[in-house]
């Protein structure tokens, strides 16, 4: 073989080695970018619960009448579609399989009516919370806020 056929090899076979090794590379940064994003997502609805739990906590602290209005975002991180339940215990929160939870001033959480129970927060609207005492008790009233 003359030195023209070894030098075409050589510029080849490196040639394929460095693509290798770019590609590599390239995927190994695409999959460390997809899991920032993810992992935005899961910070989002951390400060998202952080925010209910506050605002249900202000709305104790602030005594009978003291409402405090929470607006929900449509998605988090642009992408993701979230769910909300308030409980005497806290609100838990839950986006793309994950769970999460922030806890609240033990309290009775309340519907529109009235009535016990737990409340599922929709994502995109806006919410009342009302501190309302009943019988002596403090009673927090989440209900939607129409537009």
């Amino acid at each position: 073989m003359d030195k023209h056929g070894v030098l075409a090899a050589d510029a080849v076979t490196s040639t394929f080695f460095m693509v290798l090794l770019l590609s590599t590379m390239v995927a190994i940064a695409g999959s460390r970018i997809e899991g920032v994003h993810h992992e935005e997502g899961l910070l989002e609805l951390r400060i998202l619960m952080d925010d209910v739990a506050c605002a249900v906590d202000l709305a104790v602290a602030g005594g009978p009448g003291r409402e405090v209005v929470v607006e929900l975002p449509p998605s988090l991180n642009h992408t993701s579609a979230y769910r909300l339940r308030i409980n005497s215990t806290g609100v838990y929160g839950w986006v793309d399989g994950y769970r999460g939870f922030s806890d609240i001033c033990p309290v009775i959480i309340a519907d529109s009516k009235g009535n016990p129970t737990s409340i599922n927060l929709e994502a995109g609207r806006k919410y009342s919370i009302r501190n309302t005492c009943r019988n002596n008790r403090t009673l927090i009233m989440v209900s939607e806020v129409k537009l």
